[in-house]
């Protein structure tokens, strides 16, 4: 069998977003996306198992994970949020949308978000590390996992080559943590279906898996992401393009979420 190197492409920019989205109609039509095996939630974490959800920013763990989150309330699991950072620096110095502001309006959001999801039994860790320099607080990330995980936990976290720092920062210190105390890792593409197309070799489709959403799910996902004003609307003080435009947030209204395990 043939072995896939996870990569991220050397032409790939991670210090700032390509100007389009990969078209959400390539990754609908591929054969390879259509064959990922579909699995139960019960199949990616054993019963009993708490489930800790590690979020580089705030609207990730509705992004990647939000049918996840609606199954795992749904079977009783215990829920831990890893709020990694606040999402401050996601728009350009001059917006008024600053940094000081967004530390409050974004986890605000969130919490927004997890309501709408019907997700009320859940404990949040607000780390507060800076948004974009995970990497250079990568040890305090990992203290603060090692204090917080236990064995037996299943943990889920942004993939190590999603193509954002932030993102490829928490998916190694998760893997690393994972590694020293027995946990379970299962890792989210996020930015990969933005950055990515899906004749890249460095996509790890033999380790895919489909968690499937009902027609309620999905409704309820798109509710909850309509609650991430902030990054939805143009900033009008700038100019600037919103943050998750309709074409990436295509990628996140299929009825399925997608995890490497």
């Amino acid at each position: 069998m043939a072995t896939i190197e996870e990569t991220r492409p050397e032409q790939m920019q991670v210090d700032e977003l390509q100007p389009a989205s990969t078209d959400e109609a390539l990754w609908r039509d591929d054969p390879r996306l259509a064959r990922v095996p579909a699995v139960h939630a019960e199949t990616l974490i054993a019963a009993g198992s708490r489930a800790v959800i590690v979020a580089p920013h705030p609207d990730d763990e509705v992004l990647g994970c939000a049918g996840l989150l609606m199954h795992l309330a749904q079977l009783g699991h215990p829920i831990l949020l890893v709020a990694v950072s606040d999402g401050e620096k996601s728009h350009h110095q001059d917006s008024v949308l600053s940094p000081g502001l967004l530390s409050h309006l974004r986890p605000a959001e969130t919490t927004q978000a997890l309501s709408l999801l019907g997700i009320s039994d859940i404990t949040i860790i607000r780390a507060q590390l800076p948004d974009s320099d995970v990497a250079g607080h990568r040890t305090k990330l990992q203290d603060l996992l090692g204090a917080y995980l236990l064995p037996g936990d299943t943990l889920f976290a942004s993939w190590q080559f999603d193509g954002h720092p932030d993102h490829e920062a928490v998916g190694q210190a998760c893997r690393e943590a994972a590694r020293a105390l027995g946990c379970r890792l299962i890792e989210m593409p996020i930015w990969m279906w933005h950055w990515r197309t899906p004749d890249d070799a460095g996509i790890p489709w033999q380790r895919a898996r489909k968690l499937e959403l009902d027609e309620p799910m999905q409704e309820r996902k798109k509710a909850a992401l309509a609650c991430y004003r902030s990054q939805l609307e143009p900033d009008q003080s700038t100019g600037n393009a919103a943050i998750l435009p309709p074409e990436v947030l295509a990628h996140f209204h299929r009825p399925f979420e997608v995890f490497f395990v």
